[in-house]
């Protein structure tokens, strides 16, 4: 018997015998050990129910059972010899022959006469390919959902809001323009108006650089100490809608000095309670 490459050929389709019911788990067991022990030259196993079951692990009447629900199904063909507990011929139907003058053939033991008369074919390449697809069509089936489960689909970016580039860069310029300097915080005010333009998809990028101007313009304390924040602009956007908020004139009192607007006095207090920024 030569093993001389050291490995063994299965076919895949064994575990589609196994999910569909044709193989139990211990004759699946039990073929492979007769493959791997099988000459390589002939595809045939010497060997019995007693040989086997000292392998894997069972008993001798067990070991029989599983050789001859093998045979029934067409794994093997036995030639065994009635009466005689001795190892006899046991042909792996369809064994790849890897040594010898039938090296590239496969062992044909439903139509082998005995032991001396071993039939051969060669698989033909469209077969082989037949035949594995068949085999792994089920297996394969699984393992693409457990592939799309374990993967998850890779998310792709939403489409860049048009209007922010044009509403941005008008914000920019505008500060730019007033202050004489680029503002240092644009990158975080940026993102501020992305969130912005996401929740109210039907303001248009002039409206935002209109308010923007009349936030810029305002001369009310609390707006003008804001100094052109586009994010407080953004948080206040209903305020601006109808102009600059200009600062409520201060009159003198009685005493000849001057008031202090009401609601000026109330954001003074909030600001100093640490209520208000």
């Amino acid at each position: 018997m030569t093993k001389a490459n050291g490995f063994l050929q299965l076919r895949r389709g064994l575990w589609e015998h196994l999910r569909d019911g044709r193989m139990s788990h211990m004759d699946a067991l039990a073929f492979i050990y007769i493959v791997s022990q099988a000459d390589t030259r002939t595809g045939v196993w010497n060997g019995s129910a007693s040989s086997l079951a000292g392998e894997i692990v069972v008993s001798p009447r067990n070991a029989r059972r599983l050789l001859e629900h093998l045979s029934a199904a067409g794994y093997l063909k036995r030639f065994s010899v009635p009466g005689k507990h001795i190892c006899y011929p046991i042909l792996v139907h369809k064994y790849p022959i890897s040594d010898g003058e039938h090296k590239g053939e496969h062992l044909d033991a439903a139509n082998s006469t005995s032991p001396t008369l071993l039939q051969y074919k060669r698989a033909k390449t469209g077969e082989q390919e037949c035949e594995h697809k068949g085999e792994q069509k089920a297996s394969q089936k699984i393992l693409d959902t457990r592939d799309k489960k374990q993967r998850p689909a890779a998310k792709t970016a939403p489409p860049a809001d048009p209007r922010h580039k044009e509403a941005f860069d008008s914000c920019f310029e505008a500060y730019r323009v007033r202050f004489g300097v680029v503002p240092t915080c644009a990158g975080r005010e940026a993102k501020t108006l992305q969130g912005f333009l996401r929740e109210h998809s039907s303001i248009p990028a002039e409206e935002i650089a209109r308010r923007y101007r009349n936030l810029l313009d305002s001369t009310d304390r609390w707006h003008g100490e804001k100094h052109g924040s586009l994010a407080h602009l953004l948080s206040n956007f209903d305020v601006f809608a109808d102009g600059p908020i200009l600062a409520v004139p201060q009159k003198g009192g009685s005493d000849g000095k001057p008031r202090i607007n009401p609601e000026q006095r109330t954001r003074d207090n909030l600001r100093a309670a640490g209520l208000l920024n």
